[in-house]
């Protein structure tokens, strides 16, 4: 089976997706005049990074006359999807377990915050996670016989 090419997008492309996916089809003009306006970038910069997302199947245009109009290949929830997918295959090793345990430790989700997930997944239709290839996903450990999850629990 073919691997899935891996998404990797750069600060200043997610800012130029985000405008695209919240207005619209842009103009290399139109996106001059929406971006970082404390420092404004030359036309063929953003065109040379719209042509680098189009090669990298981020974008593609249109042809208006003799403009060029841009929009997104994927939508918000797809590249968010798409790079949660392999941020956890690479740095987690596939699993979301692992993630979430990683933002409790670096005290970066409350209780609150674990709450309100744990009430989304209740509502959320039953699925089985994707599990990447080579990683299997341990059950031979219960959440009571761990201590560190017995007290992130109390949290």
């Amino acid at each position: 089976m073919p691997r899935r090419k891996q998404l990797a997008i750069t600060e200043r492309q997610f800012e130029v997706l985000s405008l695209l996916w919240e207005r619209g089809p842009m103009t290399v003009r139109d996106l001059l005049d929406h971006l970082d306006r404390d420092h404004p970038l030359p036309y063929t910069t953003v065109l040379g990074l719209l042509q680098n997302m189009e090669r990298a199947g981020l974008v593609t245009h249109d042809v208006e006359n003799q403009t060029h109009r841009y929009r997104a290949l994927l939508s918000r929830e797809q590249a968010t999807g798409t790079l949660l997918t392999d941020f956890v295959a690479r740095f987690f090793r596939g699993s979301a377990e692992r993630l979430v345990l990683g933002l409790v430790d670096a005290d970066q989700l409350s209780a609150e915050d674990l709450r309100q997930i744990e009430a989304q997944l209740a509502q959320a239709p039953r699925r089985t996670p994707k599990t990447p290839r080579g990683t299997q996903k341990s059950s031979s450990r219960s959440a009571t016989n761990s201590p560190s999850k017995a007290k992130r629990r109390k949290a």
